[in-house]
């Protein structure tokens, strides 16, 4: 566990600055490039996370992602770059050897998706997609609560995704788009109705989805920002998951799941397994109630692809696991663009 391992991030935006501090956070690994879409836009991100007091000894800014991923001391990789990029960068650095770390969403149509699975099979690298909110404390305690089985037996469960993307945040100039947002769950929804899947530890089977723009379209979205979709899972549990990126509130990632023994809402729990308890009770922890990505537990991400690179074993948020979040996301948005309910063996086969 003594070797250092060199990084590149491709893509220097809000997010890469947080793979960027991971990196460099980590034993085992130190930033050695860095590419964006402008030189300047490299140096001006390197300069601030100086100001920042993290270290920028030694980077080199690269005028070609494929001049950062061919380099001989790079060893992983962070793809923080636009989402219509991700396909063509993603295939390129498996092709180069190089370890990937990269940011959802994998691809935006199935045949995308299809396509990074078929060239990253076999080449022998580790991937993590950022998934990140499988790290957090909060999640990490529901997930704990469910599997003591302290509410049994799950049926039903809620996911939800709040979160106003408008001009405020520099990505909403390519968010709004089809090319690069995608859809509502593509776009950052997926992280509830990733979550919604794991917690419901079943398969998804069908899914019925509706979207819809507000009657004004304020903030100028070229896709329905706002959707409800509803998961049916082979176990017999049901599910659902709303994303609003059109959302004007606090950021509000709510959660609500019943069991024939009891209910988690959020960070309260009520089991019927507990002698004697009247009414939900609270567990400290943290929340995930923050959209600023300094928020977002990627060093504990980083970290676990870092021990898989040197351990050699698979990331548990690997393309496969990601792949099926994607496959159900494409069902939703097939879903609500045709009005109807959609198997998953259609998006699978």
């Amino acid at each position: 566990m003594s070797k250092t391992l060199g990084a590149g991030v491709i893509g220097m935006g809000w997010a890469a600055g947080e793979h960027f501090k991971a990196y460099q956070n980590n034993p085992h690994t130190e930033v050695r490039g860095v590419v964006s879409r402008t030189r300047e836009g490299a140096e001006r991100k390197l300069e601030e996370l100086a100001a920042s007091g993290i270290s920028v000894s030694g980077v080199r800014v690269y005028d070609s992602y494929l001049d950062l991923i061919t380099a001989s001391d790079i060893d992983v990789i962070s793809l923080t770059s636009l989402p219509g990029c991700n396909v063509e960068q993603a295939v390129a650095i498996a092709h180069a050897g190089k370890h990937l770390c990269l940011e959802k969403p994998v691809a935006l149509n199935i045949g995308d998706l299809r396509y990074v699975q078929t060239e990253l099979a076999g080449s022998g690298i580790k991937v993590a997609v950022c998934l990140e909110c499988h790290y957090n404390p909060q999640v990490r305690v529901i997930k704990s609560v469910l599997d003591q089985g302290l509410i049994g037996e799950v049926y039903y469960l809620e996911g939800d995704y709040y979160h106003g993307i408008g001009p405020w945040y520099k990505q909403w100039e390519w968010n709004v788009t089809c090319e690069q947002g995608g859809s509502s769950l593509l776009s950052a929804g997926l992280h509830a109705l990733d979550l919604v899947m794991w917690f419901a530890g079943s398969e998804v089977t069908e899914v019925a989805s509706f979207g819809c723009t507000g009657p004004n379209n304020v903030l100028e979205y070229r896709y329905d920002p706002n959707s409800v979709t509803i998961l049916k899972f082979a176990n017999g549990a049901v599910g659902k998951c709303a994303s609003s990126l059109e959302y004007r509130g606090p950021y509000y990632f709510p959660f609500e799941i019943h069991g024939e023994a009891g209910a988690i809402r959020d960070n309260r729990v009520f089991s019927l397994k507990i002698d004697g308890q009247q009414d939900f009770a609270p567990i400290p922890t943290i929340m995930l109630d923050s959209g600023d990505v300094t928020h977002h537990p990627y060093q504990d991400e980083i970290d676990e692809l870092v021990d898989c690179i040197l351990e050699d074993r698979e990331h548990p948020l690997n393309l496969d696991y990601a792949a099926r979040v994607h496959e159900v996301i494409f069902a939703a948005d097939l879903a609500a663009a045709e009005s109807r309910v959609v198997k998953m063996e259609e998006i699978t086969q």
